[in-house]
């Protein structure tokens, strides 16, 4: 097993919220229209079909998730699986089976559920990174707006005088921090891998295992 790509889940961080956005409209408008036009059983396809997007969504999602765990870089297409998988089978068996899936209703769940984790996600994946560098280049912000504007951002002593008995300049405390931001900005891929690894159990969690298959009979008795 490869080591696991703190930029891939990163990528993988970002973009969870679009992901979750676009899987979040389409079961709030998919779900709307199609349940209460069951009654008049023209909803039921239209409910087949938010559930099978739903669960395409899902399973792409677990994929990439697993993929990035075993430490590859690409993951399977797995729509064209499903569709194909689709297209082999009449309207009638097609959407017997997508109706008695369980995984199609595990894909409402995860794309209802999917929202609030992605932005929590996407907000400290954004967060991190930029309180680590910007923490890094201290002493550069010291200078700017010193020279610049005549602020100075290391005015506070922090209560090391009181603790340690220094006398630090406000230069001193800038580069202070920018070594604690030099350390941050270590850290940052192994903080990255973590929110990763959490991200990805969360979505393999909620998909579940892949049912196995059946092998078909068909032919087996040709001899």
């Amino acid at each position: 097993m490869k080591k696991q790509s703190a930029l891939q889940a990163w990528k993988m961080l970002i973009l969870s919220l679009p992901k979750g956005i676009a899987a979040f409209i389409i079961i709030v408008v998919g779900l709307s229209v199609s349940l209460p036009l069951s009654v008049f059983l023209v909803g039921v396809p239209l409910l087949a079909a938010t559930l099978t997007l739903c669960k395409s969504i899902m399973v792409g999602e677990s994929n990439l998730a697993a993929v990035w765990l075993q430490g590859q870089k690409h993951s399977p297409d797995t729509a064209p699986q499903i569709l194909a998988a689709g297209e082999q089978q009449g309207w009638r068996s097609w959407l017997k089976s997508v109706l008695k899936d369980g995984r199609s209703y595990r894909g409402i769940l995860f794309g209802i559920m999917q929202l609030p984790i992605c932005i929590a996600a996407f907000t400290v994946a954004i967060v991190l990174p930029v309180t680590a560098f910007a923490v890094m280049l201290s002493p550069v912000a010291y200078e700017v707006s010193m020279r610049l504007f005549e602020f100075n951002l290391f005015s506070s002593e922090w209560g090391l005088d009181q603790l340690f008995d220094w006398s630090l300049t406000a230069a001193q405390r800038s580069w202070i921090s920018g070594g604690v931001g030099v350390i941050f900005v270590l850290l940052l891929p192994l903080l990255l891998k973590g929110l990763g690894r959490w991200y990805a159990a969360w979505i393999l969690s909620v998909a579940g295992p892949e049912p196995a298959r059946r092998p078909s009979t068909e032919g087996s008795y040709i001899g």
